[in-house]
């Protein structure tokens, strides 16, 4: 069954986190996932009875803390991603079938060769550090909160993947442009369009990914200067006003 799985997970006050992930398997019955973060999930199949079974454990869940992160496939052994497994036959679209509203994909990849320290370190100061850089212009993004939290302890995934929707904010993508350019050698980050076209650290040229999001260069420059996304204007009127002073 290829069909995905909508992930939660909640976050503990020690830093580590755990996940719980539900899907509607599209034959009366429906899938539950759960376990810590970064293991293989458990998973139970369960019976369609009244229909909304699925809403009330979501609403359960949501009422105990867990952040909804994104929609996953997972594998037997709890390898999560957003494209489909190469095995999976595509499904036909039906006529007049609604189409997924547009997204940016983003992975983020830290191999297991690499050692904790310094490398890791380095990684974890820079994703907080940007972290709470972004929040102080865009306070309610619960998804840089949560990248805050468990990279602050470093109790992170490390592979991870997941989509960004028009309502998410331009947020999270600043958050990772900034890390993949600051990424040292071994730790990817990447993000790309539905046409799988790859967007750059360079924010003059993706003007395509800032208007997704309802926005333009000028707009976000004053945070993509703060993470280094872009280099900060020189001021002539300041110029100006120095060389000013040196008439008589």
């Amino acid at each position: 069954m290829d069909s995905m799985y909508d992930l939660y997970r909640y976050f503990n006050p020690d830093g580590t986190s755990k996940d719980w992930a539900i899907r509607n398997n599209g034959n009366g019955t429906y899938t539950k996932r759960w376990g810590k973060t970064g293991t293989r999930l458990q998973s139970k199949e369960f019976p369609y009875k009244s229909g909304n079974e699925t809403l009330k454990d979501t609403d359960s869940k949501v009422r105990k803390g867990y952040k909804h992160i994104g929609r996953y496939y997972i594998d037997d052994d709890g390898n999560m991603s957003t494209v489909p497994p190469a095995s999976s036959t595509p499904t036909a679209i039906k006529p007049n079938q609604a189409q997924e509203d547009p997204r940016i994909y983003w992975r983020l990849k830290i191999p297991d060769f690499l050692p904790v320290q310094p490398v890791l370190q380095y990684f974890k100061d820079k994703a907080t550090a940007y972290a709470q850089s972004i929040l102080e212009f865009y306070p309610d993004c619960e998804w840089v909160i949560a990248l805050k939290s468990r990279y602050r302890d470093m109790a992170f995934v490390k592979s991870e993947a997941g989509f960004f929707k028009k309502e998410d904010g331009i947020a999270p993508l600043l958050l990772l442009l900034a890390l993949k350019k600051a990424a040292p050698d071994g730790i990817t980050v990447s993000l790309s369009h539905d046409d799988q076209v790859e967007i750059s650290t360079q924010l003059k040229k993706e003007t395509e990914a800032l208007s997704f999001f309802g926005t333009d260069l000028e707009s976000i420059r004053s945070i993509a200067e703060i993470i280094g996304l872009l280099e900060k204007k020189l001021d002539l009127s300041l110029v100006t006003a120095e060389i000013d002073d040196y008439y008589f």
